[in-house]
């Protein structure tokens, strides 16, 4: 690790961040799902990680560190929870946006193309990214050397995520350290179409 750089298990008074960079994770692919302006998406998003909402909960993002700054986010969860975590997102929905906003998320999660995320034997990258004021420091590739680690602690001899098709810095960056694409997945309107990527480790 670099010096100056501490990555930690994120706290429910990070939700201000943690909603930031997983919204600038992923891309317009929040604003499709949650059928929101921009700017109040990232409020949206605070609001469930906040309360801990299943795959938005804090509990599962660290937060990279340098010189005590906050600089980037890695948020992973073990393929095995990712359909129980999609279900206990569900109730928080509900409460944050009521029941026919909360319907019309689901509706639209369905309808994205692919099947799995993720297998049961691997650790899902569900995002990853760096505030762009802190990018050129190599933290994203030390933060996919700290979900190595995290996949190892869990027995989990794979790392995997999803890339969009036009990320293609982001793509790079990933095959650089070992990713390879499993799996594309096409999109009739080409604007969510994704590479799978998986590494053994």
């Amino acid at each position: 690790m670099s010096p100056g750089l501490k990555i930690r298990a994120a706290r429910a008074e990070d939700a201000a961040f943690v909603a930031l960079l997983i919204y600038l994770s992923m891309d317009s692919l929040a604003d499709h799902l949650f059928n929101q302006e921009p700017g109040s998406m990232q409020a949206l998003l605070e609001k469930l990680v906040a309360r801990n909402a299943g795959r938005f909960g804090y509990k599962h993002a660290f937060v990279a560190e340098v010189d005590g700054q906050k600089a980037g986010l890695l948020v992973a969860v073990q393929g095995v929870d990712l359909n129980r975590l999609a279900l206990a997102t569900i109730p928080h929905l509900i409460a944050v946006l009521g029941l026919t906003r909360a319907i019309g998320i689901i509706w639209r999660t369905v309808k994205l193309p692919g099947e799995r995320e993720a297998e049961n034997d691997e650790l899902y990258i569900s995002n990853i990214g760096v505030l762009p004021s802190m990018q050129g420091q190599s933290l994203g590739s030390q933060l996919l050397a700290y979900a190595e680690g995290l996949a190892l602690e869990h027995r989990l001899m794979k790392c995997s995520l999803i890339v969009g098709w036009h990320n293609t810095d982001a793509r790079r960056l990933y095959e650089r350290v070992g990713y390879r694409v499993v799996e594309t997945v096409k999109d009739e309107k080409e604007d969510h179409g994704y590479y799978r990527m998986v590494k053994a480790l």
